[in-house]
């Protein structure tokens, strides 16, 4: 996980829906900025999911300050169709497109076109030169006026693996109707990057559940076949064993409680038969739920070939803001 937030310039996260990638991207956003790289992270799904982990009612489609040395923004289909029209000399074309409404008809005419823009705006800021004088994006500090800062690495909050193949290979598809001029050009730059592993890493988000452990397995095999740089998986959630060598004693503790029930007291806590026996089923059920996830994980280390797994704790609330990411960006570097 280190050499991934060390070294690449496009971290992509992807994950089936509900294994929680938005909160492993911000996390990943702010364990990088910690190990002093100048970090972006845009989301391209229109969620906001990013803005609440950060503390902010809102993102858009500019770059904002949102932790110490993070930038964030929600990259927005509209306006990087505007921005690529301008970049090319077509801005009266842009503010007609504006003006009558007609971008959502030109990117659905070209198929993958789209996603080609959402991609090309993050390929932008990943391969983005600071300018001369500017110092890049410093610890908090605001980007220049028309997107100046240079970023050492940018964090993608992706969508799902059920669709992520199609974004990424969205420019080999544009590449392919587009045979020459400035979109196949754009295209072709956005590829490189997106095939390139020592530049871009591809990383999947899972629960050690049944259903979403099968998904990351397909989804890895599926980012493979197309070529995609798959750098590892991240499980989510993973439940604490707190118990460790000592759960061999729960059995004995529902036959006898006696035990249990005297550390209570001496605890100062007096605690009757149904409160005794309840306690002691909680903890199995916790054990067997242990148990169940160390399974699958088992199971899903055997079948990722090699590619690392780096596992996440449950956090006892969630994960809903600045402080429960700072966490979870403490526990992926220690990963």
């Amino acid at each position: 996980m280190l050499e991934v937030l060390e070294q690449a310039r496009l971290l992509v996260v992807t994950g089936k829906g509900g294994t929680g990638k938005t909160t492993v991207a911000a996390g990943l956003a702010v364990a990088a900025a910690g190990r002093g790289r100048r970090v972006l992270v845009a989301e391209v799904e229109g969620r906001q999911g990013l803005a609440g982990l950060f503390g902010r009612d809102a993102l858009d489609h500019r770059e904002a300050p949102v932790a110490e040395g993070v930038h964030a923004l929600a990259v927005d289909p509209d306006e990087s169709l505007r921005e690529y029209l301008d970049r090319y000399g077509f801005a009266p074309l842009a503010r007609l497109l504006t003006w009558a409404h007609l971008n959502r008809f030109i990117t659905a005419a070209a198929p993958g076109l789209g996603d080609v823009l959402l991609v090309g705006k993050v390929w932008e800021a990943a391969t983005r030169e600071a300018r001369p004088g500017s110092g890049g994006v410093r610890g908090g500090g605001h980007s220049l006026p028309g997107g100046s800062g240079a970023y050492d690495l940018v964090v993608l909050d992706a969508p799902p693996t059920g669709r992520v193949v199609p974004f990424l290979r969205a420019p080999e598809t544009v590449a392919e109707l587009a045979r020459v001029g400035p979109i196949r050009h754009q295209a072709d730059r956005v590829r490189d990057l997106l095939d390139d592993p020592a530049r871009t890493a591809v990383l999947l988000t899972c629960l050690p559940e049944e259903l979403p452990v099968t998904e990351t397995l397909e989804g890895v095999a599926a980012l493979r076949e197309a070529g995609l740089p798959v750098a590892g998986v991240v499980a989510n959630r993973v439940a604490r064993d707190r118990l460790g060598g000592r759960a061999g004693r729960l059995a004995g503790l529902a036959r006898d409680p006696a035990p249990l029930a005297a550390a209570a007291a001496a605890a100062g806590a007096a605690l009757d038969r149904a409160a005794l026996a309840t306690l002691v089923s909680e903890a199995r059920d916790r054990q067997r739920q242990v148990a169940r996830e160390r399974r699958l994980l088992k199971e899903l280390r055997a079948g990722l070939d090699g590619l690392p797994l780096v596992q996440l704790p449950s956090l006892a609330d969630g994960a809903t803001g600045p402080d429960e990411v700072r966490a979870l960006a403490g526990h992926l570097v220690a990963a």
